[in-house]
């Protein structure tokens, strides 16, 4: 089967790499993918990624961002982290939906454009992914975009329940250690303590 076949006989909301035709030259699979954008069966993402499009009578259905995060960092075996106003988003500290979407990845850099949105991968330093636990490492990133200064009750409240609801009692100290020292403060001065003594 031609390769053109096989990309059109793929589902509707499929997520393709270039280089997952590896038994092709990589000029020809770009020539294939262009030419299926042209023809409206392929969107471009971003360089080397295509969405086999669900289409529905109100337009387009793209992925969710989480769905293309994941794929990602599957593929590219990276660790992808929210940062910014996509980290307190995703913590729920805010009810405000961003535009745009903003990570850090110890893989490569990109811009993709999913619809009207766009989410970009930028390369992190390794003291980002040092984290061990999974809430810690994004809290630490929306603490760091709102800033010491705009740290409210209402929003120390939400973190106390963040920290009840998501214990890691396990990785907590090591995670802990890794926050600027105002972060450190913030969260110690809760009182939440994960089943371990922080003395």
């Amino acid at each position: 089967m031609r390769l053109k076949e096989r990309i059109i006989r793929r589902k509707d909301g499929a997520i393709l790499f270039r280089d997952f035709f590896k038994e092709y030259d990589d000029e020809y699979v770009g020539n294939v993918c262009s030419e299926l954008v042209k023809e409206g069966i392929l969107i471009r993402l971003s360089q080397g990624i295509y969405y086999k499009p669900v289409k529905t009578r109100l337009g387009i259905l793209f992925p969710t961002v989480d769905e293309l995060i994941c794929t990602i960092a599957k593929r590219d075996h990276a660790v992808i982290l929210p940062t910014g106003n996509t980290a307190i988003h995703q913590l729920g500290l805010t009810t405000q939906v961003p535009t745009n979407y903003e990570f850090l990845t110890n893989g490569a850099a990109r811009d993709i454009n999913v619809g009207n949105r766009t989410i970009r991968l930028k390369h992190g330093v390794a003291n980002n992914f040092a984290f061990k636990g999974k809430l810690m490492p994004v809290l630490h990133q929306a603490l760091r975009a709102i800033g010491k200064e705009n740290i409210t009750q209402e929003l120390l409240g939400q973190i106390a329940l963040l920290l009840q609801n998501m214990p890691e009692p396990k990785t907590f100290r090591h995670d802990l250690a890794l926050m600027a020292k105002w972060e450190q403060d913030i969260i110690t001065k809760l009182n939440i303590i994960q089943n371990e003594s922080l003395d």
